[in-house]
């Protein structure tokens, strides 16, 4: 029975593990788009914005209404009203049946009615004719606001490209960090093991095996450091993307653009700003609300149709039956607050003009700093790739003269140290240029994030 439980534990583990797997940033940028909350709740504004849309379509259409009312009362403008609306009165309600009583005498009936029941059943129809063009521009605003909501759900993808790139890449340094101290960790065991030879055959000195065995040390403690950010590193990405099977990642990931049409830059990056977008849809937007604001300078016409019945019971006699048709047109003749309002529009609608002027510089200095800071990344990489080589070579040469007794263990120690020091500097190097690129790619459109949500 141990046996069979222990033979099922380790299924049971080797199935869990199966779904642990190594990503690369495609596969972590997908999982990342298809989970992120933000993302989905930009989606859920894009509906509701579609749905407004809708709804303010739905008003040409007009509403109908089905009305079943029922009343009892001895109020007698109602009692009477009742009557004559359900074709119930009579000359007796008049008082006719009391004429032999004089002219001053009072109809009993109508000033003393019994409390009667009234049933009204009707179904009606209201519709706007003309609203001086203001639903057909509130229209066009929906529909600008349904465009903003995409813009704005492009603008939260670019966001979250980067901060994937960045997390990613992060935790590709760490993993090579981790690489690199390891390789000192044989680099550093050969030393001891080399200056223990040297101790016995008394060539060294004690203080030499401590200094090996400190350095060791320092590296080992280095190794954890770099393990937790690795860590760190892999437990972002699993928050980033909701998924708690991620364990390890490929490698590095660059964005290559081609920035040899450096003049059309600029105009890729106007044209692929969701700012600049935003922007002149909010203007759009502001020119549209002059327009609703000019509405009330035109007359307002609206329609209602009416066809019911009413009677002392429910019915649905054509003896009791009736309709109604109207149509009612309101004009304003004074308000000067109509031109106030048209007024206020034209300043809004001036100063985002002026904004989206400004913008369209900001853009231009930010694709400068990001070319700038691209040229910079590029060239400490360079340099540092050869810092890194001449580093490696100088802890090749040390070693060979330490072996030869030429230098001390300090003196190796401290190239080899020099050593870590460069790949560590490179790693970031070649980090920082992927985010450079980045910036520079989400800048011109280059990241892949423009599809609209259907």
């Amino acid at each position: 029975m141990k046996s069979v439980f222990i033979l099922l534990c380790i299924i049971s583990f080797a199935y869990s593990n199966s779904f642990f797997k190594t990503v690369g940033f495609e596969e972590v940028l997908s999982l990342a788009y298809k989970n992120n909350k933000d993302l989905k709740e930009k989606k859920l504004n894009i509906k509701l914005a579609k749905l407004s849309l809708k709804q303010m379509k739905s008003y040409s259409l007009g509403k109908v209404n089905l009305q079943n009312q029922i009343s009892r009362t001895n109020h007698a403008g109602h009692v009477f009203n009742s009557k004559l609306s359900s074709r119930q009165a009579s000359f007796k309600d008049f008082g006719f049946a009391q004429m032999n009583e004089g002219l001053g005498t009072k109809p009993s009936q109508l000033n003393e009615a019994d409390a009667m029941n009234n049933v009204i059943t009707k179904i009606s129809y209201d519709l706007v004719l003309f609203s001086g063009f203001k639903l057909s521009k509130q229209k066009d605003i929906l529909n600008l606001q349904i465009k903003s909501q995409n813009i704005q759900y492009n603008l939260n993808k670019e966001t979250l490209f980067f901060e994937v790139l960045k997390a990613y890449n992060g935790a590709v340094v760490a993993k090579e960090s981790i690489n690199a101290i390891k390789k000192a960790q044989e680099s550093i065991k050969f030393i001891e093991k080399s200056a223990n030879a040297f101790y016995k055959e008394g060539l060294i000195t004690k203080i030499d095996l401590k200094q090996a065995r400190v350095h060791s040390l320092n590296i080992n403690a280095s190794l954890i450091e770099a393990k937790n950010k690795f860590d760190l590193s892999i437990a972002y990405l699993k928050f980033l993307t909701s998924n708690d099977f991620i364990s390890d990642i490929k490698d590095l990931k660059n964005i290559y653009i081609n920035l040899n049409e450096k003049d059309k830059l600029y105009k890729k990056a106007l044209s692929h700003s969701k700012a600049m977008m935003l922007k002149k849809l909010h203007s759009k937007m502001i020119k549209k609300n002059i327009e609703i604001s000019k509405s009330s300078y035109y007359p307002q016409i609206y329609s209602h149709l009416e066809y019911g019945f009413n009677d002392k019971n429910f019915s649905l006699s054509s003896n009791k039956d009736y309709y109604m048709a109207s149509v009612a047109l309101n004009y304003t003749l004074f308000d000067n607050t109509r031109n106030i309002k048209v007024l206020k529009n034209k300043i809004i609608y001036n100063k985002t003009k002026l904004l989206t002027k400004k913008l369209e510089n900001y853009i231009k200095l930010q694709l400068d700093k990001y070319l700038l800071n691209l040229k910079s990344k590029e060239k400490v990489l360079k340099a540092q790739i050869q810092a890194k080589n001449l580093a490696q070579e100088v802890f090749h040469q040390s070693e060979l003269m330490y072996k030869n007794h030429l230098i001390s263990m300090t003196n190796l120690l401290e190239q080899e140290a020099n050593l870590r020091e460069n790949e560590s500097k490179l790693l970031f190097a070649k980090y920082n240029k992927s985010l450079a690129l980045a910036k520079l790619a989400i800048a011109l459109g280059k990241n892949k994030t423009n599809d609209k949500e259907k």
